[in-house]
């Protein structure tokens, strides 16, 4: 379509923007320029609404965004907290938890250690806090969750022979408040293979929710 016929068409249709109001918005009309050829006050001011407009429109495609992950993470949980009420030992509750990380939250790399100075009648991996404490002590020594790159030590003590493929990991501690007193019970390690995937700044508040959750399942099921 050339810009004479364009032309023609709009002067046969006189109505055509009047039906079809919303053209306008996307439209970049130009007022005649002031005698010193700067942009006319009318002008000015549409094209900021307009901008105003895109940006609302903007922000508020982002919170319908959160809002509806937010609704994922709220279903994921239930499911989980419904899934762990059902679990009768540390085997099944391995089990549930690998589901899922794997089929909910589509993380692939995670790893549960127990800490324990005595055996445990589970095929979770059980090791004293004694061993744990030293390799693990920058992870364990900070508040809540931890967010962000491994230590090569770290990752090989929690990913083992998958520590090559975690490039951003999130720890979860698993604590006892049992009488006031917190005790370490283990870990959750999240890992994966974006660089980017676990930031501290992307916030860690479903983390430490997850978090609570997985510990208050897990207390029930220990001896």
């Amino acid at each position: 379509m050339t810009e004479a016929s364009v032309i023609e068409f709009l002067k046969a249709n006189p109505k055509f923007f009047h039906d079809h109001l919303d053209l306008l918005e996307t439209l970049d009309v130009p007022h005649a320029l002031e005698p010193n050829n700067t942009v006319s006050l009318i002008e000015r001011q549409v094209f900021l609404l307009r901008k105003s407009a895109e940006d609302y429109k903007s922000q508020f495609e982002r919170l319908v965004d959160v809002a509806r992950e937010n609704e994922s993470i709220m279903h994921k949980s239930r499911r989980l907290v419904l899934a762990g009420m059902v679990c009768t030992n540390l085997d099944e509750f391995a089990i549930m938890l690998d589901d899922v990380m794997r089929d909910d939250f589509h993380i692939k790399l995670h790893s549960l250690v127990l800490f324990s100075e005595k055996a445990l009648d589970t095929n979770i991996r059980v090791t004293p806090m004694h061993q744990a404490g030293p390799v693990l002590k920058e992870v364990l020594l900070k508040t809540g969750c931890y967010c962000g790159a491994l230590s090569v030590d770290e990752a090989q003590y929690l990913f083992q022979d998958k520590a090559d493929q975690v490039m951003s990991s999130a720890v979860l501690p698993l604590v006892s408040h049992y009488q006031g007193a917190d005790r370490y019970i283990g870990v959750l390690a999240l890992g994966s293979e974006e660089l980017e995937k676990f930031k501290r700044e992307k916030g860690v508040m479903f983390l430490e929710y997850l978090s609570e959750i997985l510990s208050a399942i897990l207390i029930r099921l220990l001896p």
